[in-house]
């Protein structure tokens, strides 16, 4: 997104009333994170904006929610990335160490290593695979690998994909475990895309705890039994919630 059409974007997420913002969760989003930067700039020394990523990738890469830690002043966030590649290009694109963590593990029910899905480094740095497949890691079977969807199986161009899958190891960690050790009291924004394990992940957070201003939820890849409990545990925290493209947006 260029500078002029995103500052059109926050102009237009702060102007409009709230019944026009609540058909469009992204730019309720926008505008959300447009009033937390503001807030960081001239209203006084309250605590950091706090923001939690689950499935990070490298932060940039078809991410609208994120890249707001540099606008944000002050803001602080933990980036949990379990794959190496990801990991290097996150750190580079989030260079100060004492705001952004960056946990290289991922977030399973219990600590312990686990099998993630991915693709080789090097034929994604040689854009031998598509850019979208940075992002197509998992440690579940109901992304691409399984064939259930675009790009699966079923896709007459899953051949030439195929050989550059890989499967290796990481380790995990708990949700909780990550946030204790991390010294996270509060989060502001909580966002999670694992390409079919972000029930697994979601189902740990504790809302009561929390309470995050903003959620985003990837569901694109999850079972329609999980989406309807993503759903069910944001309503009956009393979230305002709305569906655009693959993502559950919510907000307190």
């Amino acid at each position: 997104m260029s500078s002029l059409s995103s500052l059109a974007r926050v102009a237009l997420s702060l102007g409009l009333p709230s019944g026009v913002l609540d058909r469009g969760p992204s730019l309720r989003g926008t505008k959300f994170l447009a009033r937390a930067a503001l807030k960081a700039r001239f209203g006084g020394t309250g605590r950091p904006f706090q923001m939690v990523n689950v499935g990070a990738c490298d932060g940039a890469l078809f991410d609208d929610v994120t890249p707001w830690l540099h606008r944000i002043a002050g803001a602080r966030a933990m980036l949990v990335e379990p794959i190496p590649y990801n990991q290097k290009r996150l750190r580079a694109n989030y260079p100060d160490t004492s705001r952004f963590i960056i946990e290289p593990v991922a977030v399973t029910k219990a600590k312990g290593t686990i099998t993630v899905h991915t693709f080789d480094a090097a034929a994604l740095e040689a854009g031998t695979l598509p850019i979208e497949f940075i992002g197509c890691s998992s440690v579940t079977d109901t992304n691409l690998m399984s064939g259930k969807n675009a790009w699966g199986e079923a896709d007459a161009n899953f051949n030439k994909f195929a050989p550059h899958l890989r499967d290796i190891e990481v380790p995990s960690e708990t949700l909780q475990t990550l946030l204790d050790r991390n010294g996270i009291s509060h989060i502001d924004a909580f966002l999670v895309d694992c390409e079919g394990a972000d029930w697994i992940v979601f189902e740990q957070l504790d809302l009561k705890r929390y309470r995050p201003g903003m959620i985003k939820v990837e569901v694109g890849a999850l079972l329609a039994a999980e989406i309807g409990q993503v759903v069910v545990k944001l309503k009956t925290s009393g979230y305002q919630v709305g569906f655009q493209a693959e993502d559950i947006w919510a907000f307190a």
